[in-house]
């Protein structure tokens, strides 16, 4: 009777353990195609040696197997659809592991490192000695191509495994880590890479006798590169600060580019790690003179009073205070004589950019004034435009003037401006975006000027509502969409025969003539 695949696989496994090479081949032989000969393969590697291994590969045995579901159930290994490409890797029982393996090691899945295998007949298979293990890894170095070894993972696995017999052997013959490893661990990775989460997992499950030894390992394969530090990565390092040579070791070798300094110096501070503050301030994280008395504060609010003290003490050995004190009246100054029209004075209260011809564009509003002047210009470059959302929810506003330089107001620039009661557009503003005073439920005063060519709203800008066709147009959901709010107290003045006007006719919005024009009909 014909054995199916998975009980070829067993047998050959059985023989590997319990066979002379003879029988081995006989075994192999009688056995026909064995679609997974990768385990029998890594047994004979871990207890038997480099003839049993020899035997096995000229009957066609492999570390390769098929990457289907069916392979992945009936052995209870990865097929290399899971966790970026990941195969259980059964030459890695070559490795001096015991007792389950690497711990976050995905390519270990189904695998059993036990010091010593049963036979039926006779004492248990030793591990192997260091020399039969060379030779072993050897002979896969060899046939690599043939039997899919992968000598750079093997070197990846042995420093993690401190097996420095494995690792020296493999740097003899020139092996050294494969480029993804490298970049993994000097880049990064995604959400979901399995290299990069293999790579989090296997440092942190290190012991901590042992971390510094293997991190400086891996450290010495990536040259100069230091490793790519994350939020995540000081979470499950951070645990070992207590010993100062790791965090000192943490710092100097992960990307400080990536890490938030004062958010870490807070952590040490909640957790009292006071050996950990001295390397703090080797580093010069504590140099800028803000930042210092910050943490001086937020340990004194935190009563953590021995972080206290020893910031305290830090800043009594190092502190130039009559240095910082000048430096800071020299601030003091500046800020009590600036120009309110400076640069300096202008981006503590107005977000904005430059476009491509030199013209900046209003973005944001940080200020907390009441009556509020767009500014014409910041520095030498014209204000041309108040982008979309400005001014949104600035509930401090009452009144606003829009220069003339300013040709475009854009889509919700102040939406929901529940203060602002009067707005005044000067001559040169050329468009009025949709919603740009949506929800502005105390607008009662809204002067706008002849040179205003468009006023648009949502409706017309899709198609949705065409005011011009739809006779239902004042109930119409999209009403919302207007760029005025419906408050029966709002009066809207504009020059005759001007677009706002015929606007605010088409609309039903109440509006007025502005003085210039009230002035001109008096005199008729």
């Amino acid at each position: 009777m014909e054995l199916a695949q998975e009980e070829r696989a067993e047998r050959l496994q059985w023989a590997v353990l319990n066979c002379s090479i003879d029988e081995l081949v006989t075994i192999y032989e009688e056995l026909g195609d064995v679609e997974m000969s990768a385990p029998a393969l890594g047994l004979a590697c871990r207890f038997r040696g480099v003839d049993v291994v020899r035997a096995l590969v000229e009957k066609g045995a492999t570390f390769d197997f098929p990457s289907t579901g069916e392979t992945e159930e009936k052995y209870r290994c990865y097929i290399g659809q899971k966790y970026a490409n990941y195969r259980t890797n059964y030459s890695l029982y070559l490795l001096k592991l015991f007792r389950g393996g690497l711990k976050g090691a995905c390519s270990m899945k189904g695998m059993k490192f036990t010091q010593s295998a049963k036979r039926e007949k006779g004492k248990p298979l030793p591990f192997l000695a260091d020399d039969e293990r060379i030779a072993v890894l050897a002979y896969l170095y060899q046939y690599r191509e043939k039997i899919s070894f992968q000598p750079e993972e093997m070197l990846f696995y042995a420093i993690f495994a401190m097996d420095t017999v494995i690792y020296e052997a493999l740097k003899k013959l020139g092996v050294a880590l494969a480029e993804i490893r490298v970049h993994t661990m000097t880049e990064g990775g995604m959400a979901g890479d399995g290299y990069w989460y293999e790579f989090g997992a296997l440092t942190g499950k290190l012991p901590d006798e042992t971390y510094i030894q293997v991190m400086d390992q891996l450290a010495s394969e990536l040259g100069q590169t230091p490793f790519y530090f994350t939020e995540k990565m000081y979470d499950i390092t951070k645990k070992r600060f207590g010993d100062l040579s790791v965090f000192a070791y943490f710092l100097s070798h992960f990307r400080q580019d990536k890490m938030k300094k004062y958010q870490i110096i807070r952590s040490l501070i909640d957790e009292n790690t006071l050996e950990a503050l001295p390397v703090i301030e080797q580093m010069g994280w504590l140099s800028v003179p803000r930042k210092r008395d910050e943490m001086i504060e937020y340990a004194m609010n935190q009563k953590k009073t021995e972080a206290l003290a020893w910031l305290l003490d830090y800043k009594n050995r190092t502190a130039d205070l009559a240095a910082e004190q000048k430096k800071a009246e020299q601030k003091l100054r500046r800020e009590i004589f600036m120009s309110p029209a400076s640069v300096a004075a202008m981006r503590k209260i107005w977000r904005y950019k430059k476009r491509e011809d030199g013209t900046l564009v209003i973005y944001g509003y940080m200020g907390e004034a009441s009556d509020v002047t767009v500014p014409e210009k910041i520095g030498k470059a014209v204000v041309t435009e108040i982008s979309k959302l400005a001014f949104n929810g600035c509930n401090t506003i009452r009144q606003v003037i829009v220069p003339g330089t300013v040709k475009s107001i854009g889509k919700c620039a102040f939406f929901h401006c529940s203060a602002l009661e009067k707005v005044t557009l000067c001559e040169g503003v050329v468009e009025i975006g949709t919603q740009a005073f949506g929800a502005c439920d105390n607008l009662v005063e809204l002067r706008i000027p002849q040179s205003v060519e468009r006023l648009l709203t949502a409706e017309e800008e899709t198609g949705k509502c065409n005011p011009a066709k739809c006779d239902t147009y004042y109930s119409c959901k999209n009403r919302s969409h207007e760029i005025f709010p419906r408050n029966p107290k709002l009066t809207i003045y504009c020059p005759k025969e001007s677009k706002t006007e015929a606007f605010c006719i088409e609309k039903k919005f109440a509006y007025k003539y502005s003085e210039a024009e009230e002035a001109k009909e008096n005199t008729k």
